[in-house]
């Protein structure tokens, strides 16, 4: 029954799919966040870049993306400069220059890690950490509660310039808890060949949505719009699914 119920929603979403605008070349930039978003070999890859990519293919639109340092990335959106961002989470501060979907791209989840051998124990409360050193990546946000914590200088927080700064700061104990994306966490550590060095610690802090985010500058509203349905159409056709599956088996195998 409940095949038959996501076989006719989908066919309604792709008949609501009417397009914003005539076909269009959009500039996107994103960050450094593997398996989300990376570049190999010189080609911009990831989880969230399939998703994005095939999105803008079913809306008839073709998509540059570029990736850089979030900080910056955030202040081409801010002027103007491209036409969206993502992944991105929504905060009040960004919300004065970004209209964001209501689709999520992305589910994200935000773990900590700590070197194996440690006897640091996580009770789900942050702030009970407060006595640490925490590690994570500069412009990067870790959901509500430990961005709150972080800014308010409850929580000491050293930053480095990207994952693999920060993994390398956590093996030389520059730090005794790492925070991340716990995919990404794992992904990364796999890469580097440390994944056996640490152990997370439950629970997670933190799951929170992420979202495509278009600069308020271009008033793309219609087309952000149109982005809101074809997400809902690939989460319903499969895509999302597959797309997980792939780089799961990737981490698993590698």
């Amino acid at each position: 029954m409940l095949k038959i119920f996501r076989s006719l929603l989908f066919v309604l979403l792709a008949l609501s799919l009417t397009p914003a605008a005539s076909a269009a070349t959009y500039k996107l930039v994103s960050l450094s966040y593997p398996p989300y978003e990376y570049v190999e070999n010189g080609e911009v890859k990831g989880i969230a870049v399939e998703i994005v990519r095939e999105a803008f293919r079913l809306m008839g639109h073709q998509v540059n993306i570029s990736i850089y340092p979030m900080k910056r990335s955030l202040k081409m959106v801010r002027n103007g400069e491209v036409d969206g961002i993502f992944t991105v989470f929504r905060t009040p501060e960004r919300e004065k220059f970004i209209t964001y979907t209501n689709e999520s791209v992305l589910l994200l989840t935000m773990s900590l890690w700590v070197r194996n051998g440690s006897s640091i124990t996580f009770d789900g409360e942050l702030d009970h950490l407060s006595q640490y050193r925490f590690g994570a990546v500069r412009g990067i946000s870790y959901g509500t509660k430990f961005d709150e914590l972080s800014k308010s200088g409850i929580l000491n927080v050293e930053l480095a310039g990207d994952m693999t700064s920060a993994i390398n700061m956590a093996l030389a104990n520059r730090f005794d808890i790492l925070i991340s994306n716990h995919f990404g966490a794992i992904y990364e550590m796999k890469r580097a060949g440390v994944f056996n060095e640490f152990k997370t610690l439950y629970p997670v802090t933190q799951e929170q949505e992420t979202f495509f985010g278009f600069a308020k500058k271009t008033h793309l509203e219609a087309v952000r719009d149109e982005l809101d349905q074809t997400l809902k159409i690939l989460k319903l056709n499969g895509f999302y699914d597959m797309v997980l599956k792939k780089y799961r088996d990737v981490m698993i195998y590698r």
